[in-house]
């Protein structure tokens, strides 16, 4: 049922037939229940998928039928479910996304009252609710639509960086028509960058079609035509960042992972990545004196691994990259401000 990054499929086929969405919904509302008694709400988020509305709502069906209230979001990055969360006791989240996939997939994250990724135990114990026998519960429950939701999103992420300079560079972002096309747009805006957008005008069937972190000929030409410092591409559900430089080439994954590790990490601590990292940046890293562990591929299992040896920063090459000291999730936003403080404070150009 799951997979690396949750459950993924074709709307209206398989799983994503509205009887085992609800029993989903339902799955998950019953682990929240068992796991811990306070949970009663859970926040739900979306990408631009035409299909994603039917999704939602057949989740909240069986939500409501294990007794949890839900809280609508609307087009917002998985992200913004471990900040409601984090922020708001007793809640939980689920983003309706199938990342940097097309339109005709669809797909569920499921988030813990902690901000995380659920763990494969958590997903093993969903797929033996759904194997189970559904039982109601007589529970009145509320269904509620969170119109200022965007605005608190932005909010929560420019109050991170806001006594951090970014400095002045001129780029371009590719937003796939995805989660994100409104809110980077704000983001990047309260902080008077030089930016333009590009893929930012999603009509439920144009995500990641001819443009995002799979197809970056798009974003590379509009760098190389416009004459800009660099590029950024950002996935549907804006948890995944790739980074073009001036020339218009992609800079690894592996690079940009180096590059953060090396400007935000001090002496002694740990960078986690996955075995899919280049072993090369071990040993740079370790010439600086920071620790490199490596865990199974997915960004969750870089999350809980951080999690375990307190490491601050852990990355896939993929362009997850998790920033523990702001958030318990990668979330495309956070890195961009990241990097472009970095770039900042070293007064450097990122065309590497």
């Amino acid at each position: 049922m799951f997979g690396t990054d949750g459950i993924r499929g074709f709307p209206y086929k398989g799983l994503f037939v509205k009887r085992n969405l609800i029993k989903l919904g339902y799955s998950y509302g019953m682990l929240l229940g068992k796991k811990n008694h306070v949970i009663s709400n859970v926040f739900i988020s979306k990408d631009t998928r035409n299909s994603s509305n039917f999704i939602e709502e057949s989740l909240i069906k069986g939500l409501n039928e294990a007794g949890m209230n839900t809280i609508k979001l609307g087009v917002l990055p998985t992200s913004s479910l471990s900040i409601f969360t984090n922020k708001y006791p007793n809640s939980a989240g689920i983003m309706v996304t199938a990342s940097h996939n097309s339109f005709k997939y669809n797909g569920i994250k499921f988030i813990n009252e902690k901000g995380e990724k659920i763990t494969d135990k958590e997903e093993k114990q969903i797929e033996l609710i759904f194997k189970s026998k559904k039982t109601k519960k007589s529970v009145k429950t509320v269904n509620l639509n969170y119109l200022d939701s965007i605005n608190e999103y932005v909010s929560e992420i420019i109050d991170k960086f806001k006594n951090i300079k970014l400095g002045k560079t001129r780029f371009c972002i590719d937003l796939s028509n995805g989660a994100s096309y409104k809110a980077t747009d704000q983001i990047l805006k309260s902080f008077k960058q030089n930016f333009h957008l590009i893929s930012n005008k999603p009509n439920g069937l144009n995500i990641n079609k001819n443009c995002g972190v799979e197809y970056t000929k798009k974003i590379s030409n509009y760098v190389i035509k416009n004459n800009f410092d660099f590029g950024v591409s950002i996935d549907g559900d804006a948890d995944r960042i790739i980074f073009i430089n001036k020339y218009g080439k992609l800079i690894e994954g592996d690079k940009v992972i180096s590059f953060i590790a090396e400007n935000f990490l001090k002496k002694g601590e740990t960078l986690v990545t996955t075995i899919m990292t280049n072993s090369s940046i071990e040993k740079r890293l370790n010439l600086k004196k920071i620790k490199v562990l490596r865990t199974n591929v997915g960004d969750k299992n870089v999350y809980h691994k951080m999690k375990k040896v307190g490491s601050e920063f852990g990355g896939e090459n993929s362009g997850h990259y998790i920033i523990k000291k702001f958030l318990n999730t990668s979330d495309a936003n956070l890195t961009l401000l990241l990097i472009l403080s970095i770039l900042n404070k070293k007064k450097t150009s990122f065309d590497f």
